[in-house]
């Protein structure tokens, strides 16, 4: 009597990364396999199993009900095993001359970059800082294809695939330039609404950031210009009648070199809470765990 062939355990891994992705693509890119490959994987693995996994959406792929449920009972089974796999690898802090990649804000970069390069002045190990994505869903691929190793962010991600821990805590400040015609010393709520806004172009949860920190719904502000950089925003404010906001940090650092006046928002705003976030698949791995207590570290000792 002919025996039923075993599943290929590989061909899980393959489906697990299609659906974190939702790519083919983007699947063959982690798994450092030809996008054909993938393709022929889960071609196999719809064969074993007898039901369709995947539709066509747009450029991507959508799972369907099937291979959902499939998922949600692989995910935690499949980040164990690569938990211990990855904790097998050796890392030696003082031989290695590995070059690790964070996200991270230009609060935070400002923050650590001068204490990251004094310790390691001694080692060929490089931390290299780049400018966080604006949307989570880039950083969040990023780490998953491990073009980055570890995340300094605003927002902590749900999904079970990734750890995070909070590491620090800011605020949100209003800046004018000191020659306002309009704002002395204090910043009334109407007073915030009737002047242009110079607008950080990050987004988490599709809000700005002064929006993701208050619980009200903040009524639409008339936008003087839209900045990817909190500096260049401090530098137009102070060229300008706009309002910008900013990290206290940041604001404490350069609102004299700028000429600014720094203000209370005039709405209740929760703090900033920063996180650490990585992929839990390398929650044990040596090197990530060494880039994440250095981190730590440093900027506890901020």
């Amino acid at each position: 009597m002919s025996q039923e062939k075993p599943l290929d355990l590989n061909l899980l891994r393959v489906f697990s990364i299609v659906c974190k992705t939702a790519s083919f693509s983007r699947a063959a890119e982690e798994l450092n396999l030809t996008q054909s490959s993938v393709s022929n994987a889960i071609a196999r693995l719809k064969l074993s199993i007898g039901e369709e996994l995947f539709i066509r959406v747009g450029r991507g792929v959508k799972p369907t009900s099937v291979a959902l449920n499939l998922y949600q009972q692989l995910e935690q089974p499949l980040l164990a095993i690569e938990q211990v796999v990855s904790g097998l690898h050796l890392f030696d802090p003082k031989q290695s001359k590995r070059s690790f990649y964070v996200y991270a804000n230009e609060t935070i970069i400002q923050l650590l970059q001068t204490r990251v390069d004094e310790y390691l002045c001694d080692s060929a190990i490089d931390i290299v800082f780049r400018e966080t994505p604006i949307g989570e869903e880039q950083i969040q691929m990023d780490l998953q294809l491990e073009k980055v190793d570890l995340a300094l962010d605003i927002t902590q991600p749900h999904l079970a695939s990734f750890a995070s821990t909070k590491v620090m805590q800011d605020r949100l400040n209003c800046v004018v330039r000191k020659e306002h015609p309009r704002i002395q010393g204090s910043l009334s709520t109407e007073q915030y609404f009737a002047e242009k806004h110079i607008i950080h172009n990050m987004r988490r949860s599709n809000l700005s950031m002064a929006d993701l920190m208050t619980k009200e719904v903040l009524p639409k502000r008339e936008m003087y210009g839209e900045q990817s950089s909190l500096l260049n925003m401090l530098a137009t404010a102070a060229k300008s009648n706009a309002i910008a906001v900013a990290t206290q940090s940041y604001t404490d650092a350069y609102a004299e070199l700028f000429g600014l006046q720094v203000l209370p928002l005039p709405f209740v705003t929760e703090p900033i809470d920063l996180y650490m976030v990585w992929c839990k698949k390398l929650q044990h791995n040596a090197a990530n765990l060494w880039l994440r207590e250095t981190l730590l570290l440093l900027i506890k000792s901020s």
